[in-house]
């Protein structure tokens, strides 16, 4: 994934003066926004507020009510936003998300038109105008071809590994998503190193961030720091580098420290868990989760095949009922070390809220894979033991 990123990084960064250049003659005459909407004259008199929610919170930046029809926001932007407009139909309550109608858009200093149909049942609102919001359509849809191949890859690996536990035609589609999301992935980086002024870069950078196979963090700063100063200095801009800092599910990176309880109900230092030289999987799942039960069966199988030859697990239950999760253990009868995570430490210090969580770290402790579930674990022990 480095080589392409660097091949990409290479590829475009000869571009750079040309598209500073157009991209900063294009937005230098206007500083304003203006956002036009359309929406179902029933609406007259609700509110509108617009919020800036690239920046790690919602902040109100305009407002403004349904007068026949339309509404218009308008102001100044330093830099591109991405924005969410909502029409509460409620006056009397802005939290319950029933009254609530909500569309994103991504502002910069051009004319963007909203309209709302509700032809259909539930109110969708259309986008028009923009420079950075049409930019956006523009790159969406040059990489559809790619998004929808790796939709249906992934229908087919759901179908083969899970469905028919034809588990070497899962690997082998496992590794054909991994070079798709590559070529995405480098799709994304491409478009970032040769729009460095572009509120769109700023936007998909966010995404790769974001994203499991997101570079190494020495990559991600690279890619920050071809934006032009003023993306950089925005608040979008400044929040995305403190989070590319804080960063802690990358590749390359250590495995954070948590405590965890073994069966007997002795705390336990993960780090101290893992096995030097050992490839492990730490697996974070519940007795109540179907999908972390779902897996096991093939955890069993790849844990049998490589174990001898130096691959471990180390499962690490978020159980916060004891007797379930030993209920579990004892129905599963899975061979690796087991432990309990109650507080659920684990979803902070991995960044997820959700199980399974699998990552599978080296035997420094460094994580080698995020995601690495099913086919694209199988992929990897091949890669490590049978290549």
């Amino acid at each position: 994934m480095k080589t392409l990123l660097n091949r990409n990084i290479n590829r475009y960064r000869s571009l750079l003066p040309l598209a500073t250049a157009l991209l900063a003659a294009a937005c230098s005459p206007q500083r304003g926004y203006e956002l036009l909407g359309e929406v179902p004259e029933v609406w007259e008199g609700k509110s509108v507020v617009l919020y800036a929610v690239d920046a790690g919170r919602a902040e109100a930046i305009d407002s403004t009510t349904v007068a026949g029809g339309r509404f218009r926001l308008q102001g100044e932007l330093p830099a591109p936003r991405r924005c969410r407009g909502v029409v509460y139909l409620d006056p009397n309550d802005r939290t319950a998300r029933g009254t609530q109608v909500a569309f994103e858009v991504l502002l910069d200093s051009t004319q963007v038109v909203a309209r709302c149909d509700t032809r259909q049942g539930e109110p969708q609102f259309t986008l028009s105008g923009g420079a950075s919001q049409e930019a956006l359509a523009a790159f969406r849809n040059e990489t559809a071809p790619l998004s929808e191949r790796y939709g249906q890859l992934f229908d087919r690996y759901i179908e083969a590994f899970y469905h028919r536990s034809a588990r070497e035609e899962g690997i082998a589609l496992a590794r054909e998503l991994s070079q798709t999301g590559a070529q995405l992935l480098g799709r994304k980086t491409g478009y970032i190193v040769s729009h460095p002024a572009s509120g769109v870069s700023l936007d998909l950078l966010g995404e790769v961030l974001r994203s499991t196979g997101a570079p190494a963090r020495d990559s991600l700063a690279a890619l920050f720091g071809s934006f032009s100063p003023a993306l950089r200095e925005s608040a979008p801009g400044r929040f995305l580098e403190e989070q590319i800092r804080k960063k802690r599910m990358l590749r390359g990176e250590s495995l954070p420290e948590i405590q965890v309880c073994d069966t007997q109900g002795k705390s336990r230092s993960l780090r101290e868990l893992l096995r030097p030289g050992a490839v492990t999987l730490v697996e974070v799942w519940a007795s109540w989760c179907a999908p972390c039960r779902d897996d096991i069966p093939y955890l069993k199988e790849a844990y049998a095949r490589y174990h001898a030859r130096g691959f471990d697990i180390v499962g690490i239950s978020v159980d916060t009922q004891r007797d379930a999760w030993l209920q579990a253990l004892a129905t599963e009868k899975m061979p690796w070390r087991q432990f309990n995570d109650a507080p659920r430490a684990c979803f902070e210090a991995f960044e997820t809220g959700s199980v399974p969580t699998s990552l599978l770290v080296d035997g420094q402790g460094r994580i080698l894979k995020l995601d690495a579930r099913g086919g694209w674990l199988g992929a990897e022990l091949e890669t490590i033991y049978d290549e």
